[in-house]
């Protein structure tokens, strides 16, 4: 089973490969190139963005005790 733990390692070394900027601007260009290619293939960036989101939400449940986490 894939933890929290494991996708936030998995995302780390994706944007460490990106390109030689700091961390957070690879982010920020990982983004940026993901809505891009959803307009080249027909997908909707902000409906993704949100399924994400709630996906996002439910990988907490359980391990977040903060105000992230939905009741």
């Amino acid at each position: 089973m894939t933890t929290n733990q494991d996708r936030a390692k998995r995302c780390q070394r994706a944007i460490e490969t990106y390109e030689d900027d700091d961390l957070a601007t690879n982010l920020i260009d990982i983004l940026c190139d993901a809505m891009h290619w959803c307009d080249q293939n027909g997908h909707d960036f902000h409906f993704l963005l949100a399924t994400a989101c709630r996906h996002y939400i439910n990988e907490l449940d359980g391990e977040q005790t903060d105000e992230r986490r939905m009741p």
